[in-house]
């Protein structure tokens, strides 16, 4: 069976989260765009796992889709767990520690299967076409003009639009068709995973009772992600629901090589302490390794196509900028795409300044990531660097955001002052763990050491006074990081 052309104003590859954002992000202007959506599954697989924070919420809630995360966990927070020494000893493993407190904005651990389909079957409701199960047997596009030949269970599909949207995440069906290349990037990142069910539970492995964190924080500690820092890599442990726990790691390509991902896998968590007290009795699923982590696309949009999400870049989990990033593209995308149906009209400056502002958007990113990883497993300079982050992230995005709506959204980016700054910062840390590695010597800490973030979003006015406290822990944490270069200084000299 074959149906006629049909013309579109918008066609979407792939119909998972982003997809689903852009769509809600049209409706909400103008709710008669008329969209198709090719998704070739029949139904979603189960994903790492993912997190709806801080400025992802604020969008949620911009998108009026908070009704759909009830039947998700509320996020409890963050935590970082040091283990220099990979110690036996749970004393000495330091913790730096954000939880969520009650206030302005809610997080939460997303079962990302569940929450694609929500999505997917809200805009639908609200008007969206879906090809389902879909595969694009033809694609040609001229400037303008996109058509496509996809066949379904039942029938081929010949349709055409003025724009495409690619939203097929990693298999980046637009940048393989038409050969984008991606930009050189200094972050080189890899990352293997497996989903664990009935991991130890926690009172075995973990800290003894954190009495603040449970009269204070939104849930209980076992649903905050929970990364373990080690050298030039990090884990992390994500609890998806009562059994099932997502597990993994992501290392520097540059330090870390091997022959076999899943001998070093295995090989890495039976010689940490701790992550072996955790996972000795654990049933494993699938171990999936994924070579290159970042990229970015050296181009997001041409004439008619545009890439959204993972389709055009992905950075790096370490602080999960993924969602937030997606969901800001889809502001801009959604003025850009509507205004020129009202018009008629396509802006190339308008499209030209957008693609700039999301590349060096990136660009910042990366600059942040990149350095980290050289000392990551460091308690007191990693909790610097995350304290410094704390204040930017908050101070620049977060809390301007809640003031001014229309600051929601515009990415993080770094001035000339401000790279340089954060370049200064980095080659401080370097150059000391560089010394303490010379040295052989570690973080000092008491036992059961725990700082703590000190964010919060409060719902009163309160809140404007946070940012001026996270940039003073920031300096007081850099000033302590100094003393003791000093000090190791000194002994080194002695």
């Amino acid at each position: 069976m074959s149906d006629s052309n049909q013309e579109y104003d918008l066609i979407i590859i792939g119909g998972g989260i982003a997809a689903s954002f852009i769509c809600l992000s049209i409706f909400k202007v103008m709710p008669n765009f008329k969209i198709l959506i090719i998704e070739k599954s029949e139904e979603f697989s189960q994903k790492i796992g993912e997190s709806v924070v801080d400025v992802t919420a604020l969008l949620v809630e911009s998108l009026e889709i908070e009704h759909l995360l009830k039947e998700h966990a509320l996020k409890s927070g963050i935590r970082f767990l040091f283990n220099e020494s990979n110690s036996v000893e749970q004393a000495n493993v330091a913790e730096f520690a954000s939880p969520t407190l009650n206030g302005r904005i809610k997080g939460y651990h997303l079962n990302r299967k569940l929450f694609d389909e929500q999505l997917l079957e809200e805009v639908v409701r609200k008007g969206a076409t879906l090809l389902r199960p879909a595969t694009i047997k033809n694609y040609t596009n001229i400037d303008f003009k996109n058509e496509f030949e996809i066949e379904t269970t039942d029938r081929i599909v010949s349709c055409f639009s003025k724009w495409v949207v690619d939203a097929s995440g990693r298999a980046r069906y637009i940048s393989k068709k038409l050969n984008w290349s991606d930009k050189l990037i200094s972050l080189q990142t890899g990352a293997i995973s497996a989903h664990f069910k009935n991991i130890t539970p926690p009172e075995k492995w973990d800290s003894p009772k954190n009495d603040y964190w449970d009269k204070n924080a939104i849930n209980i500690r076992s649903y905050s992600t929970t990364h373990f820092m080690r050298k030039n890599c990090w884990w992390w442990l994500i609890k998806l629901d009562d059994t099932t726990t997502s597990v993994g790691l992501v290392f520097d390509k540059n330090k870390i090589s091997f022959e076999n991902y899943e001998d070093f896998f295995f090989e890495t968590i039976a010689n940490d302490n701790q992550l072996q007290k955790i996972l000795l009795n654990a049933e494993r699923g699938k171990i999936n390794y994924l070579e290159n982590v970042p990229y970015v696309s050296e181009k997001l949009y041409a004439k008619g196509i545009a890439l959204l999400g993972d389709s055009g870049a992905f950075i790096d989990p370490l602080i999960s900028p993924g969602l937030e990033l997606m969901g800001q593209q889809c502001q801009w995308l959604a003025k850009l795409l509507t205004n020129e149906k009202k018009t008629g009209i396509h802006r190339t400056n308008d499209w030209s300044k957008y693609e700039d502002r999301f590349q060096k958007a990136y660009d910042s990113r990366i600059l942040i990531y990149s350095r980290a990883y050289n000392f990551l497993h460091s308690f007191d300079l990693f909790s610097a660097w995350l304290k410094q982050g704390n204040y930017i992230y908050f101070g620049w995005i977060v809390f301007p955001s809640i003031i001014f709506k229309s600051r929601l959204k515009y990415p993080l980016r770094f001035n000339l002052i401000e790279r340089g700054a954060v370049k200064y910062f980095a080659n401080r840390f370097e150059k000391i763990n560089a010394k303490r590695e010379n040295l052989n010597v570690i973080s000092n800490t008491k036992p059961f050491k725990i700082t703590y973030s000190k964010v919060r979003v409060p719902k009163g006015i309160g809140f404007i006074f946070i940012p001026t406290k996270l940039f003073v822990l920031a300096i007081l944490a850099y000033l302590n990081v100094e003393l003791k270069a000093l000090k190791y200084l000194f002994k080194s000299k002695t």
